[in-house]
């Protein structure tokens, strides 16, 4: 009878044994598929949604100040009641002094103006030379701090940055010579004409524009939430806008009803999907990797704007491109070594 007994009970010991060891690997199992999926899953959500702003403004029947403006502030509605009816929020904007909010101001106007100049060149060049223009912003913040702030640069960066350049300039010569405009420049349409090369050198300038928001918006970043943060900049900017539009004379309102939806997209998918996913998975990963993900953002932009607009990509913007990219990637590599 005990040997009985005895058998039983050695027989549930070890079949409790198995059961907990295979319970051990099931999550072992769980958690290698979570670091499968995060965080690259959520990278490649937010590399999808921003690449699609790029197609959303390029269909958009709206002037390039009416689709910055009424984007920012859409999305200032969205911010505002994680905001306004936050405690921690209020008391943050309370804590900020003079030269806080001076920098609030300058950083929204800046990311006005970059918004302005981003979004008109799409009026005029392609979706593909626009973007890898725009990957030059952390080039720009890079020249910036090293003569404002006296930042080192070290020979590798001076490297990965003449490359960069290198291959915008490709890029920009590319698009003169493909609009004949290799020696006289026609002014781009925010202004009145229209060239390809034009809408290159807004691209320049919007790219600009945000390295100066980066730059003017760091103090201030450090003082308030991303959240709040978000909130101020994009509500300055997007009163800049209006102002702009207003003085310009550049309609309101009588848009088709798609424009209005393409609109709301674009303060939805890139803003939530996208800058808002970032900024969330900054909590998790370091800030050099999300940088190099956005990389990914004039990648599938252009991919986007031949499979949806059937733009055609040209052999200069892919040499100028992956030059371009590969400074820029050379440069963030360099920056978290």
């Amino acid at each position: 009878m005990f040997s009985k007994h005895l058998q039983s009970f050695t027989k549930q010991s070890q079949d409790g044994t198995r059961q907990r060891g295979a319970d051990r690997q099931n999550r072992i199992d769980l958690e290698h598929q979570r670091n499968l999926l995060f965080p690259f899953l959520p990278l490649l959500i937010g590399v999808v949604a921003v690449s699609f702003s790029a197609i959303l403004i390029k269909v958009c029947q709206v002037p390039a100040a009416a689709i910055g403006m009424y984007r920012l502030l859409m999305t200032v509605v969205l911010l505002s009641p994680f905001t306004l009816f936050s405690l921690r929020q209020r008391r943050a904007f309370q804590s900020l002094t003079r030269r806080d909010l001076f920098a609030l101001a300058a950083s929204g106007l800046f990311l006005g103006l970059h918004f302005l100049f981003w979004i008109a060149s799409l009026k005029e060049t392609s979706v593909a030379s626009s973007m890898i223009i725009t990957t030059l912003q952390p080039a720009f913040v890079g020249i910036t701090a090293y003569f404002v702030f006296h930042e080192r640069l070290s020979r590798q960066r001076i490297i990965s940055l003449t490359l960069a350049l290198v291959g915008t300039i490709v890029i920009a010569l590319g698009d003169a010579a493909r609009t004949h405009l290799t020696t006289s420049l026609h002014t781009p349409s925010l202004f009145g004409g229209s060239s390809a090369l034009g809408g290159d050198i807004l691209s320049l300038l919007g790219t600009i524009c945000m390295s100066g928001y980066m730059l003017v918006g760091q103090h201030a970043r450090a003082r308030l939430t991303s959240t709040a943060y978000n909130w101020s900049v994009f509500l300055v900017a997007g009163l800049g806008l209006m102002a702009y539009a207003a003085i310009s004379g550049v309609p309101f309102h009588g848009y088709r009803p798609v424009d209005w939806l393409w609109l709301v997209l674009l303060a939805l998918a890139p803003t939530l999907f996208g800058h808002a996913l970032f900024n969330w998975l900054l909590r998790f990963v370091n800030a050099t990797t999300v940088s190099v993900t956005i990389l990914g953002e004039p990648i599938g932009a252009i991919l986007l704007s031949a499979w949806l607009l059937n733009e055609p990509i040209f052999a200069y913007q892919v040499l100028g491109g992956l030059v371009t990219l590969g400074g820029i990637w050379l440069y963030l590599y360099k920056a978290a070594g």
